[in-house]
């Protein structure tokens, strides 16, 4: 009966990590770098807005030890396009992802904002984090 107990405890932590819609943002180069599956598990690089092919293929837990709900941490030194970057995860009045039909929800959206190794052409300034339920 604890066993099950303890489960049920802690079963909403793990369906929280599975809920994640994934995130976006482009380069300087024009090269867009996506952060996806269930549990923000990869960075895929996009060769451009036009031509949706995967360049590059990373895995973020490798790339980016540091990953928690304030703080995105790249290590240096490595071949992802975030080597080196630090994000700061907060949200924005102007990114509002769900206000489109059917959900006008005008909340502010989450984004990862550069704080530090910002000078790496090939990280965004900004990712956008697309909520799962939208």
């Amino acid at each position: 009966m604890k066993g099950l107990l303890l489960l049920l405890l802690f079963a909403p932590t793990v369906a929280l990590a599975d809920d994640y819609g994934g995130a976006a943002g482009r380069n300087s180069r024009g090269e867009i770098i996506h952060i996806e599956g269930n549990s923000a598990d990869t960075i895929y690089v996009q060769k451009s807005k036009t031509d949706h092919q995967w360049k590059e293929q990373h895995e973020l837990r490798v790339e980016c030890p540091v990953f928690s709900d304030r703080l995105l941490s790249c290590l240096p030194g490595r071949k992802s396009p975030l080597s080196g970057v630090t994000y700061e995860v907060t949200t924005s009045r102007k990114y509002r992802p769900c206000n489109v039909d059917p959900y006008y929800d005008k909340s502010a959206g989450q984004v990862y904002i550069c704080i530090k190794g910002c000078d790496n052409p090939r990280a965004p300034k900004i990712f956008h984090v697309f909520p799962w339920e939208c």
